[in-house]
């Protein structure tokens, strides 16, 4: 009876663990979700003007885009559709050089790679 008792917690213990390993893998980072939007922006815009090399101008231009698209992002309900994504790609290309649009499609391309693994 007692090596039934320890293999049922045994059981359910694995199973908890289990479940809470994979809650933590579904959010990608979890330092982002406490971020306000306007952190993340400011985050998103750093990363973008250190590896595009973006000037005042562009990176004046891509605030107010990334703001606001991080503001759509903080909805709960907001699911970012294929028409959404082609227009921020759209307006994104409008404001970085055919050097830099090359750059952010890489960076774009290995980070969609990442995200398959």
């Amino acid at each position: 009876m007692k090596k039934l008792i320890v293999a049922a917690l045994l059981v359910i213990g694995l199973s908890t663990f289990a479940q809470v390993e994979k809650k933590e893998k579904e959010s990608n980072n979890p330092m982002m979700e406490k971020m306000s939007p306007t952190e993340r922006a400011e985050k998103a815009l750093k990363r973008m003007t250190k590896e595009l090399k973006l000037t005042d101008d562009q990176q004046k231009q891509m605030k107010v885009l990334i703001t606001e698209q991080e503001t759509k992002r903080a909805d709960a309900n907001f699911k970012p559709s294929k028409e959404d994504r082609l227009a921020m790609k759209e307006k994104t290309s409008k404001i970085l050089t055919p050097e830099q649009n090359a750059t952010w499609d890489k960076i774009q391309e290995e980070k969609k790679e990442k995200k398959r693994r």
